[in-house]
């Protein structure tokens, strides 16, 4: 992190019920560990849904391993969001049940440490959300069917352009299955 601006600063309670409310609408967001209703939102258009494990879990509170590096993942998508935002602009980062923030991704000195990371890109533990202020783009993580769905044209085309196999097995395109 820098001694310069937070790099990260929390939502009011009052901001994040609307911002949850806002993006329930945008995605139908839907919390849920039943296999059959993933990916718990409706992905838009253009997205595309990254696997990131190599094993799928058992039960909702089964252990999965990762098939990509948590840290590899926050540090893609965060240089990834320093080309789709000015300097001083900011993300909306959701933790599903825990406090929100702001996030500036220019802000961040090293954002490979998972230290670094309030809400981390990569779901290790619950849904993880970032969203550009007019819901133009962002991402979704989730946490039970471990994916990653990365949307909106420039941010998409931003981690495809960063992307040296860090994310690789592609789940879906467009909410399709592949």
């Amino acid at each position: 992190m820098t001694d310069g601006p937070p790099t990260w600063a929390g939502l009011s309670d009052s901001e994040s019920f609307q911002v949850w409310d806002a993006y329930g609408e945008f995605a139908s967001f839907e919390r849920t560990y039943d296999s059959g209703r993933w990916p718990s939102i409706r992905e838009p258009v253009p997205s595309v849904t990254w696997d990131l494990a190599q094993e799928r879990p058992t039960s909702p509170t089964g252990a999965w391993g990762p098939a990509v590096e948590p840290d590899d993942v926050n540090a893609l998508l965060n240089d990834a969001f320093k080309s789709c935002v000015e300097r001083e602009e900011w993300l909306y980062a959701l933790d599903w049940q825990h406090p929100c923030y702001r996030f500036w991704p220019h802000r961040m000195t090293e954002p490979e440490n998972k230290n670094s990371w309030v809400v981390p890109v990569f779901p290790d533990d619950d849904y993880y959300i970032f969203l550009a202020q007019d819901f133009s783009f962002g991402t979704f993580g989730h946490p039970w069917e471990a994916s990653l769905c990365v949307y909106g044209e420039r941010l998409l085309e931003a981690v495809e352009a960063r992307n040296n196999n860090v994310l690789s097995s592609v789940l879906r395109r467009d909410g399709r299955m592949l």
